[in-house]
């Protein structure tokens, strides 16, 4: 059951092994930190006992004593717990406190001392650098020697420890206080390198829903940022509910997935799944599979992060490196983050993904029912206009208004289909220009024809255009539908009152301005951003009286970006509407392409 590269489960004994793993290189830094503390306590002592009037005072010793006492106590505590940045804080404090005040005490030194001491500590405050601390504690130390000790002395007691001590306890305190100055100025190094490299990683697997995108650019940044030899991703195949490797860096990825034979399903994912898991040498640890694989490899250190998304884990981010390395407590919380940034954009182009498949299904059904439907729909409007006609026999009255009725109701279904049509070849880009040369003046004439009897309002159908029009290089079929779907949805919105249609035509911009005033509801500010997308209806208390899919509108503006144009609205409730196309009147290459 147990795998390292696919992101299997592991054991709690592994946990265990993690977590002493993890301790490694904190143990280290710790040892070295009281290993330090205990020369610069002896440096101190020497001091106090030997650097002033003989016999130390009981002070002293006590001093010397509380220091030797708590670094004993602190060797006794977690190491990691030790190296924790407030608890080093407190310590550096205590010592400075100590030291300062038993030199003062002991009435050791002069000003000259405190100056020095606390000149290193300046130092080492600012530099943080252990060398360049420690240069500076010799250059003062030497200061020291030729400015104050060699004037002061007569002879050879100069030479005695009284006079020379305080040189290598100036330079004991260098090298402790620039030790641990290096060490912070390191942790801020790299915790502003972390912090950069999530925001290029964040800013890069952000910039794409394409999933296979997402992870080429995430472990893409993680090679450059991060020191990692080799990274791979498993995710959770949601309809087998089984963990398949998806994408690796710096390693074949062929090799790899044919490495990981056997899958781990999701339901056998156990709950220490949910946390890193760190493996100080994969090559020799029992429970791997795959100790060849590594050792070919040269792959040895190893941490797995779980990707989790609203509780959910998708899979898993695995970290190798080519040398034992103890991934430290502040290394793994930072790839923790940086895995939940990367769990977010994953679950983000999955959903992108199943909403695409989802609409791809959507628009397929409804091409195929709007293709079926459209059969029908012609035999009956044909059956209507036979009938109408007297070619099955005369018809009173009441026959022939009914017989109207069907036509027109079927000739809305057939309108709302060819919308359906439209739409879905528009979103699968199957919309095509086929542009041609396109008289203006018979353009409007067989519009104004389509409308001559069409609406039973007490509407006014107003046609204002200019005699001399000209000839433009269009796609005449699509120019038509946008100007019918607008002039269509003005007479449905107007109950009575004028709806004008007029033609401008700009020659030295090379561009035809169409435009549909009506006289009726009108739009509110708030829906004018939307009555453009596709379904979009007037609000829920219109519904009842104004029918259709919502689908009009959207097409018209498609149709219009696609001849290379756009639409505009302005609108003010209750006053009417007023619809603007503007084309222009020839057609290019790009767009005539696109």
């Amino acid at each position: 059951m147990d795998t390292l590269l696919g992101g299997a489960p592991l054991l709690a004994k592994t946990d265990a092994q993690a977590k002493r793993s993890k301790k490694l290189r904190t143990d280290d830094e710790a040892s070295t930190f009281l290993l330090l503390r205990y020369v610069l306590i002896i440096a101190a002592a020497y001091l106090f006992l030997f650097g002033g009037e003989p016999g130390a005072s009981t002070l002293a010793i006590v001093l010397i004593a509380m220091a030797l006492l708590s670094n004993v106590i602190a060797s006794q505590f977690s190491q990691r717990r030790v190296m924790r940045p407030v608890n080093v804080g407190v310590v550096i404090c205590f010592d400075i406190i100590w030291i300062s005040f038993g030199l003062w005490h002991e009435g050791i030194f002069g000003g000259d001392t405190f100056l020095l001491y606390f000149l290193i500590l300046f130092l080492a405050g600012i530099g943080q650098s252990l060398a360049l601390v420690i240069c500076a504690g010799a250059v003062l130390s030497a200061i020291d020697v030729f400015s104050f000790i060699l004037p002061g002395g007569d002879g050879m007691t100069i030479w005695t420890s009284q006079s020379l001590m305080r040189v290598p306890f100036m330079f004991i305190a260098a090298l402790f206080y620039g030790y641990l100055a290096e060490k912070v100025g390191n942790e801020k190094k790299i915790g502003a390198e972390r912090i950069q490299a999530l925001r290029e990683i964040e800013m890069a697997i952000t910039s794409s829903l394409d999933l296979r995108a997402v992870l080429d650019v995430l472990l893409e940044k993680i090679d450059v940022f991060l020191p990692y030899a080799v990274v791979t991703v498993t995710l959770v195949n949601k309809k087998t509910g089984e963990l398949e490797p998806v994408a690796c860096r710096n390693l074949d990825e062929s090799e790899w997935k044919a490495v990981i034979a056997r899958r781990i399903r999701l339901d056998k994912i156990s709950e220490h799944d949910h946390v890193p898991v760190m493996i100080l040498n994969a090559q020799t640890d029992p429970r791997s599979q795959q100790s060849e694989f590594l050792r070919n490899n040269s792959l040895v250190s190893y941490l797995r992060v779980p990707l989790v998304a609203k509780g959910e884990v998708l899979g898993f981010l695995t970290f190798f490196t080519k040398e034992e390395h103890a991934f430290s407590a502040e290394e793994v919380k930072f790839l923790t983050t940086l895995a939940s940034q990367a769990a977010i954009a994953i679950h983000n182009s999955q959903l992108y993904e199943e909403m695409r498949s989802s609409n791809k299904a959507k628009d397929e059904f409804l091409n195929v029912m709007s293709h079926e439907l459209r059969t029908p729909i012609n035999v009956v409007m044909g059956y209507a206009q036979v009938l109408k006609n007297g070619a099955l026999g005369d018809t009173n009255s009441q026959q022939t208004a009914a017989i109207d009725t069907i036509a027109a109701r079927s000739k809305d279904l057939l309108d709302m289909i060819n919308s359906l049509l439209y739409a879905t070849s528009l979103e699968g880009n199957g919309a095509k220009l086929e542009a041609g040369e396109v008289s203006l003046k018979d353009f409007v004439h067989e519009l104004e024809t389509d409308y001559h009897t069409q609406s039973n309002k007490e509407i006014s159908l107003i046609w204002d255009c200019p005699a001399e029009l000209p000839i433009i290089e269009t796609d005449g079929a699509k120019l038509k539908q946008i100007l019918q779907n607008i002039i269509n949805n003005a007479i449905k919105f107007t109950e009575r009152g004028t709806v004008t249609t007029s033609v401008r035509y700009f020659p030295s911009d090379k561009k035809v301005e169409f435009a549909v005033a009506d006289t009726g509801i009108g739009i509110p500010l708030a829906e004018t951003h939307y009555i453009f997308d596709r379904f979009h209806q007037v609000d829920s208390s219109q519904t009842r009286s104004f029918e259709g899919v919502g689908l009009g509108l959207y097409i018209a503006k498609e149709f219009s970006a696609l001849l290379g144009g756009k639409i505009a609205v302005e609108s003010e409730p209750e006053k009417g509407s007023t619809f603007t196309v503007i084309i222009p009147t020839e057609i290019t290459n790009s767009r005539e392409s696109a």
